[in-house]
Parts: structure tokens; C-alpha cells; sequence
């Protein structure tokens, strides 16, 4: 099955919530670009159901033998967000009312049922404690999706932490660009990285970025994974 359809089918049993949800386009292109680049190590964010990890796991079993990191604490405590005051009372409910434990439970039923454990390793710490647990191990990350909290604070701090563990060439994605607790963060990556890509609509908010002095002046063949063409149907 062609990697196109294995993402299609596995995400279908993976509900978008109000707790979020990455898109089939989104997790498609993640997925590509490990391929395409023959990226060892992928970190995932803000993992909640897995629609952003899992698919980069298929990727790594296909492609390149590697591991998509998923870090998450799943933790009503660490999920709570301030600075969205127009959502933040259906924030609070959602919460209140989620059982954190139970969608960790779910991903890593999802892991063995998608048949990637030894592609796939869920980190249930903080954003801040996994940087210093994987600055230990001396790990460093061909692709990072940050997708965790969204206040301003945590993702600024995310973007401080893990960018260093972003190898030469390496992709960054960053989630939700138009929101004005993460602009900041994404302004911050604008003036330090070339941006590839960004896709905002009713599916989509995120941009790409490269971890590199400068677009050179041919595009590398993969640039070609930006195109409408390969954006999957919602």
C-alpha cells in the first residue's frame, strides 16, 4: 500500500477534536519529507491522539529504519491555556471534562495496531523536561513538529529548547501561525530560518521552515512536496 493510502487509512480512526487534530495534508507532507530526505529522527510536540506521530512513524518504517519521538504529558495541568481569552472558557470545559490517561492509552494501542513500536516512542514528560532528557542523550532531530501549548511563554520556550536539537538542514514545522499567542514564536523563526512553506484554510495553519543560512538558488527536487498538487483532499 502506498504510503499516501496507509496515512488515509489510518487516520480515519482518528477523530479531530477540540483538543486538535492534524490534517491528512499535513501528516502526508511530514511523512514525505522524512522520506524524501532520509531523516533518522522525527519529534512530535504535542502528540494528544497521534494524528501528527503516527503517520510519521509509518514513514520512518517505510523509508529509513528510524524513530519518530512523540512527547506529551498528557496531563490536565499542563494542558490548561490562558492567553486565547475568546476560547478559553470552551478550553477550560475541554479540560475539565478529558481523560488524559485514557487517549494515552489509545495511542499506545494505536502504535501496536499500526504495527510501528519499534518506529514509534512516546515520551509522556513535559516539552521542558523532554528537551533535557533528550540534551542527555545527546539526541538531535532531522524534523520537529511543535504543536504544545499555545501560550505565548510555552511556545516561545519550545522553540528556544528544541531548536538547538534541530539537526543542519533540518525541518521545523510549527502549528497554528495565526494565532497571536504563537506569532511571536513563529516571528522569531522568520528572522532565523528560511521559511519553505505555509498553509492556512479551514484544515490547515502551520508553516515550514529550514534550518539553513539561505534558500539556495536551484530548489533541492523535494521543494516539489510544497506544491498544490500533493496536498491530500479533506
Amino acid at each position: 500500500m502506498r504510503l499516501r493510502s496507509q496515512i488515509i487509512s489510518l487516520l480515519a480512526s482518528v477523530p479531530i477534536d477540540f483538543g486538535g487534530g492534524c490534517s491528512a495534508s499535513k501528516a502526508y507532507l511530514m511523512a514525505s519529507l522524512i522520506g524524501e530526505l532520509r531523516l533518522k529522527t522525527s519529534l512530535d510536540i504535542g502528540v494528544y491522539r497521534g494524528r501528527s506521530l503516527l503517520p510519521q512513524a509509518l514513514a520512518h518504517r517505510r523509508y529509513t529504519g528510524g524513530i519518530a519521538y512523540g512527547v506529551d504529558p498528557w496531563a490536565k495541568n499542563e494542558a490548561v491555556e490562558n492567553d486565547n481569552r475568546g476560547l478559553k472558557p470552551a478550553l477550560d470545559r475541554f479540560v475539565a471534562t478529558t481523560d488524559f490517561d485514557a487517549i494515552y492509552r489509545d495511542v499506545e494501542n494505536l502504535r501496536h495496531s499500526a504495527a510501528v513500536e519499534r518506529h514509534c516512542l512516546l515520551v509522556r514528560k513535559t516539552s521542558v523536561a523532554a528537551a533535557a532528557y533528550f540534551r542527555e542523550l545527546g539526541l538531535t532531530f532531522g524534523l520537529i513538529h511543535i504543536d504544545g501549548n499555545h501560550d505565548m511563554a510555552a511556545v516561545m520556550q519550545d522553540v528556544r529548547n528544541f531548536e538547538p536539537l534541530l539537526e543542519r538542514n533540518g525541518i521545523l514545522v510549527m502549528d497554528d501561525v495565526s494565532w497571536d499567542s504563537v506569532r511571536p514564536a513563529y516571528d522569531t523563526l522568520v528572522a532565523t530560518m528560511p521559511r519553505l512553506f505555509q498553509r492556512v484554510d479551514a484544515a490547515n495553519d502551520y508553516a515550514v521552515f529550514w534550518k539553513a543560512d539561505r534558500l539556495p538558488s536551484i530548489a533541492p527536487r523535494w521543494h516539489a512536496l510544497f506544491s498544490e498538487d500533493y496536498v491530500v483532499s479533506e
